[in-house]
């Protein structure tokens, strides 16, 4: 274990991308905690930004949580609510909260982002946030699939968007970790586990200086 992140305390709180086995889920704890912070990890798959202010159940489609590196266990597979940030903050005084949020906002396979829904989406939970240093993940590139619609052109007008929405957040822009068309994925959304590692380590690459920098200050 390296002493880079000691003292640290990361919150991460997603949608199914920090959900499932060989996801991020698998990937990042992992990393972070080799790097010696302490790390909380909540993941619901179908949430938005504001599900995790106001909570609201699911259609069930799996939840998590792993604390540290702990062996993951099979996901929740009922209709799940996120818990509650403010009672996360409160029970796990974290130094730092990572947002892994994009795709379920990005109306895939509709004409069109509500932009002023998804705006809203990201600021009930910026603010609500508060003073807590945040990192934001925006999304990466997929594979279209009538399952859900998911287009280049879209996955980057949402990593544009959110580009100029998350503030006070740091940003890391999932589509500049991956190179357009290289994913590949299990159902046009979700990556297969050899892209979620490439994706996993350019965030990791990405965000450990934000992190290191956030420690030291």
């Amino acid at each position: 274990m390296s002493a880079l992140l000691a003292g640290l305390t990361l919150l991460i709180i997603g949608d199914s991308h920090v959900t499932f086995k060989d996801s991020l889920l698998s990937i990042l704890p992992e990393a972070y905690t080799e790097a010696g912070a302490k790390v909380v990890t909540y993941g619901v798959c179908s949430s938005t930004a504001a599900d995790w202010v106001v909570p609201n159940a699911n259609n069930g489609c799996g939840a998590a949580q792993r604390i540290g590196a702990a062996p993951l266990a099979p996901p929740t597979m009922t209709p799940t609510a996120p818990p509650p940030i403010t009672s996360l903050i409160a029970q796990w005084h974290p130094d730092v909260v990572m947002v892994v949020l994009g795709d379920t906002m990005a109306a895939y396979g509709q004409s069109e982002i509500s932009k002023n829904w998804a705006d809203e989406q990201v600021k009930t939970l910026t603010m609500t946030l508060g003073k807590t240093a945040c990192i934001w993940i925006g999304p990466t590139w997929g594979e279209y699939s009538p399952r859900y619609g998911k287009t280049d052109k879209r996955a980057q007008e949402m990593a544009d968007f959110l580009k100029d929405e998350v503030a006070p957040c740091t940003y890391i822009d999932g589509t500049k970790l991956m190179q357009p068309g290289s994913p590949k994925t299990i159902d046009g959304v979700h990556l297969t586990p050899a892209s979620y590692k490439v994706w996993g380590n350019g965030i990791l690459q990405q965000t450990m200086p934000v992190l290191e920098k956030l420690r030291k200050g």
